[in-house]
C-alpha cells in the first residue's frame, strides 16, 4: 500500500498506527472516532499487527465503524491468533462456541481457549476488563461503550477459568 505521500508506510509506523487506532476507538488522548479507528487499525492490521487485527475483527463483529462483517471478525482473528494474540484466541474460542462467522464448534472453541489461557489469557482479559471499570469517566468514549469493552473483556476472562470473573 502507499499512503497519501505516494511511498510505501514505514513499518516503525506500525506501532503508531496500532496506538491512534485503539485511541481513536477509546477516546484516549483524541476523540472517539470509530471511523478514524477503523481506519488506522486496517493500517496496522495489514502490516501485520495481532493488536490491530483482534481490535479490527471486534469492530467487524459488532459493527461498529464499519458494516458488521462476521467472517472478516473471524479471519482477522485467526490472523491475530496465529500472532499468539491472546485477546484474539479468546474472540475466535467465543466465535466458534457460538457459530458466529463460522461454523459451530466446541471441540475447536475449548482448543482456542486453552491456548489463550496457556499464555496467560484469563489473568490478562480479566486485568483489561478491569481496567476498562477504571476508564469510566476518565476517557472521551461513551460510558456504554466502555462498559461494553469492560464485561466483554470480563465475561472472557470468565470462559477462560479465571476465579475472580
Amino acid at each position: 500500500r502507499r499512503g497519501s505521500t505516494g511511498r510505501r508506510p514505514i513499518r516503525a509506523w506500525l506501532g503508531a498506527q496500532t496506538t491512534v487506532g485503539l485511541g481513536c476507538m477509546l477516546g484516549i488522548g483524541m476523540a472517539h472516532n470509530l471511523t478514524d479507528a477503523v481506519r488506522y487499525s486496517r493500517l496496522a492490521a495489514d502490516q501485520g499487527s495481532a493488536i490491530a487485527q483482534h481490535s479490527l475483527g471486534y469492530v467487524c463483529e459488532h459493527g461498529m465503524g464499519t458494516k458488521r462483517d462476521l467472517g472478516e471478525a473471524m479471519r482477522l482473528y485467526r490472523a491475530a491468533a496465529a500472532l499468539r494474540g491472546v485477546r484474539a484466541l479468546g474472540s475466535m474460542g467465543v466465535c466458534l462456541e457460538e457459530g458466529r462467522g463460522v461454523a459451530q464448534s466446541k471441540a475447536e472453541a475449548a482448543a482456542s481457549f486453552a491456548a489463550a489461557s496457556e499464555l496467560g489469557g484469563a489473568d490478562a482479559t480479566f486485568a483489561a476488563g478491569m481496567r476498562y471499570l477504571d476508564m469510566i469517566g476518565k476517557v472521551n468514549a461513551p460510558k456504554s461503550f466502555i462498559l461494553q469493552q469492560a464485561v466483554s473483556n470480563l465475561a472472557l476472562a470468565a470462559r477462560l477459568g479465571h476465579a475472580g470473573a
